[in-house]
Parts: structure tokens; C-alpha cells; sequence
């Protein structure tokens, strides 16, 4: 019973005009923790009931004056009302139904045993404390709105105060740094939404999805005819187009290095170029960029310009891997349920507990964007009311079935000489040779999507897939 959380120390009140039955009850539950308090009789009972609250009522139904089963309801006040817990000695079953037809949680028959009270007060204060739980998540789901970072964890905490700080400077670059799916994007909307900025646009861009030549045009525009099908309008760049709000370019670290000059140059002079163009344009846009890559050992592999690094790093948040902050698990849960069961007109109502124990539990190797997509599978399948276990995509310990073997700690190994650079290409290396080469497999894998598997592919020369002897039968 101690190790209940329960708010506050459990409270329980014996009805019983047996001095031995109170008593005894008494001391048992006060062993275990529990304020105990007595009455003989149900009209002191309930003057108890009417000046404090109680979370479990144990009352007998054959009381002198008013009995038992006529005050039920009675004992049943306040919110959260106290469980009600019948001792009887005249137990039949009609009564046994009537009085659960009447709010009692439990029928207890006398003569009853320590172990049967204990299992039934343990049974009814964790029922409590998981529906306070659940009615506290699903009040705090309502509070929450499409740009809230989602968690009470020190570490989410922790990026809260870091946007507050740096919304208040809406001039400031800000570099947020995280592995996938751990909701960089997110932060980055949350410091724009903060912001003095935002009345402006905020325009995301991903700098691994398309080629430096491409991605050059998109983030500067070009003029008419600048290269060969090129718009005779011309076209304006991602830069004029977030004039007075923010411009997001995410995976900074797949930048090529000629992009990042002239990104650098964006930074340092507040102008830049269009594709083709000979004028000056100035920046009126604050720079956010992310990465799930250790932009200090990409300039230590010459992969990266040190100077742009120190010009990206003015201000930096860290948003931590959901493994690292299971506290918000639960809360996350029950904001994409409220979310997705709102989009697919459904109505859910929660998880069961085991359901959120292996919620809990899990690595969650894909971040916030795997539970996402486990909630969203879960919803599928479950036709209505409470989430279970079965209705849950089956994990694997982070890995699809038949790749354990696979290392996901050589990502972050510590104390070796070699460079996480290479560790990751080692690491890529080996899920494309598991899988056979199969992109959309590994990349699952990984925790990434196809297009930066094929940048890091192209950005470690690992080459193409190797030929398959042919075997004749």
C-alpha cells in the first residue's frame, strides 16, 4: 500500500457498531500506511463524511437506527466520492446485487480474513489513483494546442525555458539539435509562435531532400533564364517569401559546402543572391536550423565550415529522445489519442493498464514520431472506448523482427577514437547490407526517411548494391 502515489495519505472510514470489527480493521490499515478514522453508528459516519473527504468507506449494512444499505447513496458525496466497501454477516446474494445496484464498490462478508481486506482497499486505491491520473491527462490534453511542446520531464522543461529565452530575441539564430522524429520542427514553430516574428511566415525547408542546385534556387530564387528551364518570370526564394518571420532549414548538416558560403554570407551580411542575379537583396528573416548530426566532429572531418557552425550556434536547444523522458509518455498518449480520435470521428476514451505500461516501457528508438504512429495505428484498430495492449503495433525492442542484431549503441558509443562519423557510416553500412539493400527497410530502421538514407549513402561512398551471383538449380 505505501508504494501507492496516491495525492495526499489515503483516507478510510469503518462504519461498523462492532468495537472488535473497528478496531481491527482499524489497525490492520494503519499498518499500512492509511489514515483510519471509525464511527458506530451510520449517522456519525456520515457527519464525517460531510466534514472531510474520504477515498474508501468500509459500512456495515446491519447498523442500529439508520442502516446500512439505505445510506449508500448518502456516503457516496463529494468529488471524487469515496469508494463504499459493505461488510455484511447476513451476505445473499439479492443483497450483495442491490447494494452494488446502489453505488458499492465491493461486498465483503464477515467473517472476512487481513489478506481479503487488504486485496480489496489495494484494488480500489490504484483504481483511484489510475482514474485520477487519467482525469488529470485528459484536463491537461484540453489545455494543449497544435504548437505546445507536449511533456512535464526536466528535459522538456528544460526546452521550454531555452525557447522562452531565445522567442524574446526574434533576431537571434538558434540551432536545435536532436535525433529524427524527437519534434525539432515543433520547437522551431514554438520559438516563431513566441516570438515577436509572429505575425510573419514561418517557411520550413529540409536541406536533405533536394540537391545543393535545387535547394540553392529554392532558398535564394532566380532570375528569368538563369539555367536551362528556369521560369521566364523568374522566381522568389524561400528567403523573400519568409520576409518578416522565420525561415526553418532543417537537417542543416547535409548542407553541401559551397551552399553553406553562401548561407554564411546570408548570415553575415544580411544579403544574399538570387540564382543568376548581380543585386543584393536584404534579410529580413530570423534563421533556425536542426540537426540530428554532431555538427562539432563534422568541422573536425572537414565536413562542415567551423565559421558557419559558430554563426548556426548563437543559441541552441537540445530537445532529448523520448527514451530519456518516459514521464511524458503517458501525457503524449493521450494527446495524439484526443487528436487522432478527433480526425477519424471515433470515440476513444483511453488506455488500459497494460496498455500504457508497454507504452511506457518501450525505447521508443523512433521518438515522439513512432509513438505517433503507434497511437494512430492503435486507433485503426480499436473500434471504440479504451485502448488495449492487442490494439497496439507489435514492438520489437526498436528493431523490426530478425534485426536485433543490429547495434544501435554504436551511434553514441563514447571514450573510442573513432569519430561518430564513422561510426554512423559503419552503422548505415551494415542495416543496408542486413537488409539486402532494401531503402525503405533501412530506413525504418534507422529511424530516417528514404531521401536522407540516399544523402548519407552518397555522403559516405558506400556505393551501390553489390551484384547477386545467380545460383542454377
Amino acid at each position: 500500500m505505501k508504494n501507492l502515489s496516491f495525492p495526499g495519505l489515503p483516507r478510510v472510514l469503518i462504519v461498523d457498531d462492532e468495537e472488535g470489527v473497528r478496531e481491527g480493521l482499524r489497525t490492520l490499515l494503519q499498518q499500512e500506511g492509511l489514515h483510519v478514522e471509525t464511527a458506530g453508528t451510520a449517522e456519525d459516519g456520515l457527519r464525517r463524511v460531510e466534514a472531510r473527504s474520504f477515498d474508501v468507506v468500509f459500512l456495515d449494512l446491519n447498523l442500529p437506527g439508520l442502516d446500512g444499505m439505505s445510506t449508500i447513496s448518502r456516503f457516496r458525496i463529494g468529488t471524487p466520492s469515496p469508494d463504499v466497501l459493505i461488510l455484511t454477516g447476513y451476505g445473499t446474494v439479492a443483497k450483495a446485487v442491490e447494494s452494488m445496484r446502489k453505488g458499492a464498490s465491493d461486498v465483503i462478508e464477515k467473517p472476512f480474513t487481513g489478506d481479503r481486506i487488504l486485496a480489496t482497499v489495494r484494488r480500489v486505491l490504484e483504481a483511484r489513483q489510475l482514474k485520477n491520473e487519467l482525469t488529470w491527462l485528459q484536463d491537461r490534453v484540453r489545455e494543449l494546442t497544435s504548437t505546445d511542446i507536449v511533456g512535464l520531464s526536466s528535459g522538456i522543461s528544460e526546452v521550454q525555458t531555452r525557447i522562452d529565452q531565445v522567442a524574446h530575441a526574434p533576431d537571434t539564430t538558434v540551432l536545435i539539435t536532436g535525433q529524427s522524429g524527437t519534434g525539432k520542427e515543433l520547437v522551431a514553430r514554438c520559438v516563431h509562435e513566441r516570438s515577436a516574428r509572429r505575425h510573419g511566415p514561418f517557411v520550413a525547408v529540409n536541406c536533405a531532400a533536394l540537391t545543393e542546385a535545387l535547394l540553392e534556387a529554392e532558398l535564394f530564387g532566380y532570375e528569368p533564364g538563369a539555367f536551362t528551364g528556369a521560369s521566364r518570370e523568374g522566381k522568389d526564394g524561400l528567403f523573400a517569401v519568409a520576409k518578416g518571420g522565420t525561415l526553418f532549414l532543417d537537417e542543416i548538416g547535409e548542407m553541401e559546402p559551397n551552399l553553406q558560403a553562401k548561407l554564411l554570407r546570408v548570415l553575415q551580411e544580411r544579403v544574399f543572391r538570387r540564382v543568376g542575379g548581380v543585386q543584393d537583396v536584404p534579410v529580413d528573416v530570423r534563421i533556425i536550423t536542426s540537426t540530428n548530426r554532431d555538427l562539432r566532429e563534422m568541422v573536425k572531418a572537414g565536413s562542415f565550415r567551423e565559421d558557419l557552425f559558430y554563426r548556426l550556434n548563437v543559441m541552441a536547444v537540445h530537445v532529448p529522445p523520448l527514451r530519456e523522458r518516459a514521464e511524458d509518455v503517458p501525457l503524449l498518449s493521450h494527446f495524439f489519442l484526443d487528436q487522432i480520435g478527433r480526425q477519424m470521428g471515433k470515440s476513444l476514451s483511453g488506455f488500459t493498464e497494460e496498455a500504457m505500461e508497454t507504452l511506457t516501457e518501450y525505447s521508443w528508438p523512433g521518438n515522439v514520431r513512432e509513438l505517433r504512429n503507434a497511437i494512430e495505428h492503435a486507433c485503426i484498430v480499436c473500434p471504440s472506448g479504451m485502448i488495449d495492449e492487442a490494439h497496439l503495433p507489435k514492438f520489437t525492442g526498436g528493431l523490426p523482427d530478425g534485426s536485433d542484431e543490429i547495434d544501435r549503441t554504436s551511434l553514441v558509443l563514447e571514450g573510442q577514437d573513432r569519430s561518430i562519423r564513422a561510426l554512423e557510416s559503419q552503422l548505415v553500412a551494415k542495416v543496408l547490407d542486413d537488409t539486402d539493400w532494401n531503402i525503405s527497410r533501412a530506413a525504418s530502421i534507422l529511424g530516417i526517411n528514404r531521401t536522407t538514407l540516399y544523402n548519407k549513402i552518397r555522403v559516405y561512398e558506400l556505393g551501390q548494391r553489390p551484384m547477386r551471383s545467380k545460383v542454377l538449380a
